[in-house]
Parts: structure tokens; sequence; C-alpha cells
């Protein structure tokens, strides 16, 4: 595509529309030739940077570039920067450049620093393959590019007056710390893949970077739509000098030639194979370029360094892209051409740097379009976290297949090399978070192994893991810390039905339960009878597939198997009437509404239930308040017609906070637990009841965090019930059977949190064992260690003895019941979130400062691993029951034990 400089442009949005009056009485002051009449303003269509506008004053056209208004990252954005290099390449008349007119740093004037520039007319040609010209044009330009770039690298930064404009020696390390900064301040949690990319690139820097042997004026981001052709399509003006500085000029020269190695989905930026007619292959490029500034080509491994550093520091730039898997090809490709150990070296070195620089530019747009001020209409569409994932594993591609290379050589060579350490696409595949990464090892059959149907839903469940679930959870924290936190990202629903077509839905209820639901069937499509009720598993089947789940904090909600909605389905499947299963549990199951547990409360010890002071009082009265809660409940998830009025109502009050999904738009209810008869015995005080959350009187009063971490948009609440009117039909099971129906929920989901907790575990230890493997300390790897190795290996001893207890409760269910299974489930819910945290703070110390940062999801997985020592009974209570029945078998019974303590409450 070609636009005429004159004619792309558009009405600034609001938040980018300039103070025209204000603006012209600037000028005037500062440009007195300006003609006389009034300004107009319009924004450039292209580019992702500063907002740029072509001005006119009385037939005369401007060009002004400002910095975006809101919060920035550091040292991005630099207008005057921009202005001075444009001054000194105007002033020596080398480079094709616009003229600068005048720089503005007061942000009175229009809100921003900014500059003005002269306007140059002509053509910019946006796609590499230039399907509007000829054979013979598309030569012209490939020419010029080069040759201009040639020109531009060949000039005195002295002679400039461009001594001070930037440091020359160690340019490529800085690039990295520099985009590596500006991607860590864009998203909320970095990529594993973009970790690895880093560390690659930090290891493999050339050696001359140092101290250059020919230091020139970078530009940055030289690429042919940043160029403006003349008529005779020759450049007359080279766009955008925001990234300019002095450093290593083949970071230019890789970047401009990423076109030809980025795959064919990116369309609007790589180049067709076979190359359309007329356009130079890369190796004539890079000759022409040569040939024009006098120097020979770098080495393979430079080269390829270059290439990643480039594609990260768009990836940094425009963090958010949603064609980034596409990229994934693109370094295979360029390392299938490497050939050759000693050109391989330094090749790749270059090429990974290209695509480094370029994979960090997207992170910064996706920050800006999140914030409403991108200079381009098009930001948010072009910066989304899958492509940033792309980015960062073509990079990997090309250092892994130069590292394979460079290993199978040496192995070759000799016979007696030791080991060598294991590459970036091994480390990809053994930790980390990202596609690919097998979670949990693989393990022979023992103890509590599945059965033959869920060890097949296990191999299919790990594929979807890493196929779709780890390659989410970027977009998915992102939208999480974003300004829309409380919505639900579109990614979720899709995921939920990719899970819900292979099978891997309602995994948790048993088989005995699924019987006893079968009258739902009839009431749901076709296509979704057949996963509805879950896949017929044991609780001890579902145990091993619920920590592969876990390995991930957003994976159990996409197969609808997360908390509190398993606990409250099995609530509605044990205890619910018919009515009540067809208004709430059937809309549960089919993932269309999300539902809260309000128990716990500010005021009292609720791990003591008898302590619940929220009131069920029981009203005679149906009036219109009751009607009004009942039908707002029928038509808020499309399954009301078989609600049963009842008779009468009640009214609910209390104060309930860690209400844990309460601030979901998607949750539709809650099931209240509070007391409807002060005067009964403890534990025949209380009820539940179900309260649609949009009744009169529910009142969500804010979001509680966890350790910093709010859970969106999921979250825990507090949340207030005055008065709130419901019929008396939503009683569940009767009154005064409120512990009972607690008891009965808490023992499966009390299970449930353990077996997630496993796979936090696992996956906290293989990233700590991939931690060892990559960095190195004193010299070696830290996994050298003989201390660290103990460490990883007493966190699996721990683990295994956590999994087999939690394993052995699981059975007990599905053997005796909950009711008999109790001293089981108590200590694997004691011992599974000891070992949890025991495990995570192990990995944390070994990532260092990453582990405690938003870059890897340990801190994340501790704070829900703490919780959980609370979270359905605090530890305390489980020691206190295994106690009791220690003690109840010592003594020889019950009643034998009361005779003995006497009054002592056991």
């Amino acid at each position: 595509m070609a636009l005429d400089t004159a004619a792309s442009t558009r009405q600034p949005s609001e938040v980018h529309r300039l103070d025209e009056p204000r603006l012209l009485s600037y000028l005037r002051q500062h440009l007195p030739n300006l003609p006389a009449g009034s300004l107009s303003s319009k924004q450039f269509q292209h580019g992702q940077s500063n907002p740029t506008y072509l001005l006119e004053v009385g037939g005369q056209r401007l060009v002004l570039r400002k910095q975006p208004p809101g919060k920035l990252l550091a040292s991005a954005h630099a207008v005057d920067r921009e202005f001075k290099v444009l001054a000194a390449l105007s002033q020596a008349g080398k480079v094709p450049v616009p003229r600068p007119l005048c720089m503005c740093s007061d942000a009175s004037v229009i809100g921003t620093p900014f500059y003005v520039m002269e306007f140059a007319a002509g053509t910019i040609f946006t796609n590499p393959n230039l399907p509007d010209v000829g054979p013979r044009d598309r030569g012209r330009i490939y020419r010029g590019l080069a040759a201009t770039l040639a020109g531009l690298h060949s000039l005195d930064p002295a002679a400039l007056g461009l001594t001070g404009f930037g440091n020359p020696q160690h340019y490529c390390r800085r690039q990295v710390g520099r985009w590596s900064q500006q991607y860590n301040a864009s998203v909320a949690r970095s990529m594993p893949a973009v970790q690895r990319l880093v560390a690659w690139l930090g290891a493999n820097v050339p050696a001359e970077d140092a101290a250059p042997p020919a230091p020139a004026v970078v530009h940055g981001d030289f690429r042919l739509d940043n160029l403006v052709y003349d008529e005779q399509l020759q450049p007359c003006a080279v766009l955008d000098w925001e990234l300019a500085t002095l450093g290593n000029p083949w970071a230019d020269v890789a970047y401009l030639a990423m076109p030809y190695h980025l795959p064919p989905a990116l369309a609007s930026l790589s180049l067709k194979q076979p190359l359309p007619g007329g356009i130079p292959s890369e190796e004539r490029l890079l000759e022409a370029y040569c040939s024009a500034r006098g120097v020979a080509r770098p080495s393979a491994r430079d080269w390829a360094f270059y290439l990643a550093l480039s594609i990260f520091r768009l990836l940094a730039i425009l963090a958010g892209e949603q064609r980034l898997e596409t990229l994934t090809v693109c370094c295979i490709q360029i390392a299938d051409d490497i050939n050759g150990v000693s050109k391989v070296k330094d090749w790749a070195f270059y090429l990974a740097l290209s695509i480094f620089r370029l994979l960090a530019i997207p992170a910064g747009v996706q920050a800006r379009a999140r914030q409403g001020n991108a200079a381009s209409a098009a930001a948010e569409a072009i910066s989304s976290d899958a492509v940033l994932a792309a980015l960062a594993e073509s990079a990997l591609n090309i250092v892994a297949r130069f590292d394979d290379s460079s290993s199978s050589s040496s192995s070759s060579s000799s016979n007696t090399s030791a080991p060598s350490a294991p590459s970036a696409a091994a480390a990809a595949g053994s930790g980390g978070s990202g596609a690919g990464v097998p979670v949990l090892r693989q393990r022979a059959a023992g103890l509590g192994s599945p059965s033959a149907k869920a060890q097949q839903l296990m191999q299919t469940l790990q594929q979807f893991m890493q196929q779709h679930v780890f390659p989410a959870e970027a977009a998915f924290d992102a939208h999480a810390h974003g300004p829309n936190r409380w919505t639900i990202h579109p990614l979720n629903e899709e995921l939920k039905g990719k899970a819900r077509a292979a099978g891997l839905w309602n995994l948790w209820m048993a088989a005995d339960m699924a019987a006893k639901l079968q009258h739902l069937l009839p009431l749901v499509p076709e296509q979704e009878r057949a996963t509805l009720l879950g896949a017929g598993l044991s609780h001890l089947d579902y145990a091993h597939l619920c920590a592969v789940m876990g390995c991930s904090v957003w994976g159990p909600e996409l197969f609808n198997c997360s908390a509190p909605d398993t606990g409250n389905m099995e609530v509605l499947a044990k205890y619910g009437t018919p009515e009540q299963q067809c208004t709430w549990l059937l809309p549960l199951l089919r993932g269309h509404i999300r539902s809260c547990f309000a128990m716990t409360e500010k005021a009292v010890a609720s791990s003591d239930a008898t302590n619940i002071t929220s009131a069920i009082t029981r009203s005679s009265s149906s009036g219109s308040s009751s009607s009004s809660s009942s039908s707002s409940s029928s038509s808020s998830n499309g399954s009301g017609s078989c609600c049963g009025a009842g008779g009468g109502s009640y009214v609910v009050q209390g104060l309930k906070w860690w209400t844990s999904g309460a601030m979901d738009p998607r949750c539709k209810v809650a099931i209240f637990m509070g007391k409807t008869d002060s005067s009964a015995p403890p534990h025949r005080q209380q009820s539940m009841l179900l309260v649609p959350m949009d009744a009169p009187g529910v009142k969500v009063l804010r979001p509680l965090s966890v350790f910093g971490y709010d859970d969106a948009p999921h979250g825990h609440a507090e949340v207030l019930f005055d008065g709130v009117v419901v019929p008396a039909s939503n009683l569940l099971l009767g009154e005064g059977r409120g512990f009972e129906i607690a008891q009965g929920r808490l023992g499966p989901g009390r299970l449930h949190h353990c077996m997630r907790l496993i796979g936090m575990s696992e996956r906290a230890l293989r990233l700590a064992a991939t931690r060892a493997l990559q960095r190195k300390a004193f010299g070696q790897p830290l996994a050298a260690q003989g201390g660290l190795r103990e460490v990883l290996a007493r966190q699996r001893v721990a683990l295994e003895g956590a999994r087999l207890l939690v394993l052995n409760a699981a059975e007990a269910l599905d053997r005796v019941g909950h009711k008999a299974a109790r001293a089981e489930i108590a200590a694997a819910k004691v011992a599974a979130p000891a070992v949890a945290l025991q495990v995570i703070d192990a990995a944390i110390q070994i990532h260092g400062g990453a582990g405690v940062s938003q870059d890897v999801p340990l801190g994340h997985l501790f704070a829900t691993a703490r919780t959980l020592r609370i979270a359905d009974g605090p530890d305390e209570v489980h020691l206190g029951t295994l106690a009791k029945l220690e003690l109840e078998a010592a003594a020889g019974g019950r009643e034998v034990l009361k005779s003995i303590m006497g009054r002592a409450r056991l």
C-alpha cells in the first residue's frame, strides 16, 4: 500500500486534539515568516509512536510531532532528541530529512512538548512487497533504502556535532537492557519465553560491542515505511527519529532485513516467498549496503543476534498484538539458512538482536492503547499478548537452532567434550509457563494411579494446557491488571468452548452424582449433553486431573472446575430441590453464570460456624419484594421457567466478607449462611439460602486483596445483605440444616484445593529446576551447586508425600464418603498448603529478585497457597480434628474420651 503524505490524515481523537488557537499564537511568535490565516490540524494515520499532525496555515503546510499524553515510559518519546538529530542532519545535507523549525518544551501550549518541521511531500510505502509498483521500480526503491542507510552510517558523529548524543560503547548490551525495561514496564507479567530470550541475548553480545571500531548515528527504526519517496522514487525524507542515538550500525541493517524472515501471516510486515519481481534478496540488499559503505558483512552469529534484538524491540513497543503466534515459524526459517558453526555463531547473534528489538516495541504501544492515548487508531488492534509470545518464540527458535548446530559440530569434532548447557529450546521445554511446557513429570504407575479413562483425559488435558492455557496467561494477567479488569476477557469464553468440545468439562462431578441429575439432560441442547454431567470419574481420578489444572491460576475455570462454583454445584446437586437445580444448577453446569458462597463474617471468628451472626428471618408476607426477587433470578440466568414460587419469604440481614466470586459480573447467586433459630442447639441454628445477587438489598461494598492481588475479575468481596427478601422456596434442605450442608460441601471442596496445590507445587518446582539450569553464578550454573541440588531434591520428597496424602484422601472419599474420610481429608488439607508454600518459597529463593516480581507466577502462587491455610477451615481446625480422632482411638471410643476429659471441650 502506498500513502500520499498529504492525504493520509484523519481528524484527531478527543485525547489527541490540539488547542489550535493557542498553538497558532505560539507559532506566530517563533516562526516570523508564517503566512496569515487560520490554523487547521489533522493527524497522520500512519505510525505507532509520537502523535504527528499536518498543520496548514495560509496555504503553508507544516508537520508537528509531539509526545503522547498520559504516563509515559522512562526515556521514551523524547521529541527533543528527535529535534536535535534532525537539526544536525539537515545542516549536513548528506541524509534527506525534513528541516526542523522550532522546538517547544512548554507543555502548557498543547499539553505536551513538541517540535515543528517542514512538510515532506511524497509517497510512503507501507507494504514491503510494494504491490503498487512494477519490478523495475521495486529495485530502485530498495536500492535507495540501502544507499540512504549506508549514507547515514558513513557520517562522522563528531563532524555533525553529535558527540554527546549517545555512548556507542556497549550499545548492544544497553539495547537489551533498555528494551527489557520497557517491555517489563508495559506488561503485567513477563512471558517466560521473553525471559529466556533476554537471557540468551545477554550471554551472546558481540565482543566488539564493548568498543565498536566504527560507531555511527543509528536511526533505531529504519524500515521502508519510515521513508518518503519523491516522484522519481528516490528517498526525499527519513522520518521517525525517536530511537536515534550513537551505536552499532548493524542493528539498523538487521532491522531493515527483518521482513525477509517474518512469516507470511504478517502480511503487512513480511516479504512474500518467492520474492516479488524486482525486490532484491537479503544477500543482494546487504551487498548493496556494504558496497555503498565500504565494509564487510558481520559474522553469522552476530547477525542472528541483531535480528533477534530487533524483533524483541518491536515486541516491547507493541506488547499485546494478536498475531504473535504466527512469528514462531520465522526464526526456524532463518536458522535453516545458517550453515557452518563459525558463521552461525555470529549470524545468530545479529538475528536474535533484531528480533529482540522488534519484540520490545509492542509493549509500549499496548500500554498507551490501554491508557487510550495511542497515536494510531490501529494501535490496540496490532498490540496484543499473542503477538509478543510469537515474537519471543521466533527469536528463541533462531538461537535454539544455532545452539543445536553448534553442539552437533562440537560433538563431531571431539568425543571427549563435556556436555553442553541446555539450549534455549530445551529450556523452553522444561520450565516456565509458555506453550509446550511439560508441566508435570511423566509418572510411573503406582499407588493411587488413575484409571485408563482418566489417563486418556489427562493426556488431552495436558495438551490443552500447553496449547491454550499457558499461552493465554499473559493476556489474562494483563487484563486482570488493566482498567477493565472487572470484565471478562473474550478469550475466557472462547477457551471454555474449546474445553467443552474436547470433553474436558465438569470433570469434578463424580459418577454417582451424575446418575442423580439425569433429569437435567433434556433441558440442554443435544451437543451439550455428553459433557454436562462430567466424565463419570472417581474422586481419585479427578485428583490427578485437578492437579494439572491447578498449574495455572487461570486453568480451573476454563474447564468449569473452579471454586467456589464446584462446591456450590455440589450443594445444589446433593441438597437442592428439582426447581432449585433447574433455576441455578443447570446454568452453572453449562458455564453460563457463576456463583459465590457467603459464610465468612468480618465481626466474628468464622472458622467456628456456630459464631455466625447473620440472620435469616421467616416472613409470612409474600409481597412485591419477594416476587420481584424471584422473577429477577429467573431472568438473570435463562433457566427460571421451572422455578417454583413457594410459600412465604425470608428476610436476610448480614455483613459478609471474603465472598469469593462476588465481584464477577457473571455471579448471579449466593449461597448465604445465617441463623434461623438462635435458641436451637449450636449446630442446628444455621440455615442456607439461595440469594439472587441482583435482589434489592444486596450491596457489593468492595473487593478485598490477598497480598496485593485482587484476583480480578473473580475477586473476593465484602458484601452487605440489607433486608434482602427472597422466596421461602430458596431455602436449602430445611431450617437448621446449614451446618450439615457446610460439612457436606467442604469435604470434597477442601480436597479440590489440595489437588490444585499439588499442581502449583509441580509448576514451582519445574520453574526452580529450569532456573538452576539457565542461570550462572561464580562461573558455573546454579545447578552445579550441591546445596541447591539438595534443596530441589528435598522439595520433591516433600511434594511426593503431600501428593500421596491427597490421593489417599480422594480414595477414602470414594470408598467411605466424606464423613468417614474426615481424618484423611484433614491431613491432606494441612499438608498440601504447607508443602506448597515450602516448594514455592524455595523456587522464589532460587529465582532471586525475579522470584518476587511479576515476571514469574511464583508470587501469585505463593499468595494463593498461603490463603489456603485459612480458607475452608484453618490448619488449627483440621489439626484439632485429627487430634480428637487420635484421642478417641486411644481412649477406646468417643464416649469414653468424654468421660476422661470431663468438661474440657474437644
